[in-house]
């Protein structure tokens, strides 16, 4: 009909303890009328590309993260399969980052950090948080410090992205020491806390806009890498990013990823990927593809320059992360105070 793909389930929704389990996510598809999880044929892979949770109303870029089974290989024997579908996001104030990843079955994070809902794809499950602060924040720092990005945009004159960011390149990984907390909205990561404010930490007089811009950037990405975490903890293997969205534009934005996960990141030829999931799903329903895999197999392509992490600044990001997790659990009481 022309109400909602799915109804969204998950266990807290359906009560007993923070999650529940497998059993109780199960019990949700079964009042939601869905089918069971399986992991399909032997031919076939339990795992299928997310759908984007994405905001029409807002630029957002989200995190679509190649997942493997330990158990069972890709469906369609590849990783190649993205699809999008829309999902407003009319909860998040400003640019988020909801960072998602397909399981065959239900998934449990005990941190919650991330939930497990049903898929759109009945064969599968979805893991997300469903997104913190991202973009938003290097819009507020372009608007509040970057007047002069954004006159010369305004005259014809390039992004106010581009020229803000192009810099920051040249600033070495981590900042000279300085972090970024990206919690101007509260936290998604490294917890749910909305008592947590954005900070940066460490700065000194050596420091230049240049230093800012770029710990903007990382801080984002340490956020990213809590949450890869997590899902890893819940048992999901992840091995490479697909990012979409206004932010996935920025290729400095994108090497950064990559390096502080340590996962190659890809983009799709098309960016703004709402209305293809869409139609994707629509081809599906309509019979014309047997299932969400084949048809986002269809409808995506990506650009064959992929972006690789490099092993030197892979080094420098994995001791500035424990640093922003240092700094954040430092301030949480002050948070709770304020």
């Amino acid at each position: 009909g022309g109400g909602r793909v799915r109804d969204r389930w998950d266990s807290r929704q359906l009560g007993g303890g923070a999650w529940g389990g497998p059993a109780r996510v199960c019990a949700g598809r079964a009042r939601a009328g869905l089918q069971p999880a399986r992991a399909g044929p032997s031919d076939e892979t339990g795992i299928r590309l997310e759908p984007t949770r994405f905001d029409t109303e807002t630029t957002k870029e989200v995190e679509e993260l190649t997942a493997t089974e330990p158990d069972v290989e890709d469906r369609a024997a590849s990783d190649e399969a993205l699809g999008e579908i829309a999902v407003p996001r009319r909860d998040v104030v400003g640019t988020a980052e909801p960072v998602c990843a397909v399981s065959a079955g239900p998934r449990e994070d005990p941190t919650m950090l991330v939930e497990c809902h049903p898929h759109a794809d009945p064969d599968t499950w979805l893991l997300e948080n469903p997104g913190f602060v991202s973009g938003g924040n290097l819009r507020w720092w372009r608007d509040q410090f970057c007047p002069e990005e954004r006159a010369a945009e305004s005259r014809g004159e390039g992004d106010a992205y581009d020229a803000l960011t192009g810099p920051a390149a040249a600033v070495d990984a981590g900042a000279e020491g300085l972090i970024f907390l990206p919690c101007m909205q509260g936290a998604m990561a490294p917890e749910w806390n909305g008592a947590a404010r954005g900070v940066f930490y460490g700065l000194s007089l050596a420091h230049t806009r240049a230093h800012l811009t770029r710990a903007v950037l990382e801080g984002s990405a340490f956020a990213l890498r809590d949450i890869l975490d997590a899902m890893s903890n819940a048992g999901l293997e992840v091995r490479r990013l697909t990012i979409v969205g206004g932010g996935a534009k920025g290729a400095l934005w994108r090497q950064i990823k990559a390096d502080v996960t340590g996962l190659p990141v890809r983009v799709p030829v098309n960016l703004e990927t709402t209305a293809t999931g869409a139609a994707a799903l629509a081809a599906v329903g309509a019979g014309l593809y047997k299932d969400v895999a084949s048809a986002a197999g269809a409808f995506v392509a990506y650009r064959p320059d992929e972006h690789q992490p490099d092993p030197e600044r892979r080094a420098i990001y994995n001791e500035a992360y424990g640093r922003y997790r240092d700094v954040y659990y430092a301030l949480k009481p002050v948070f709770e105070r304020a």
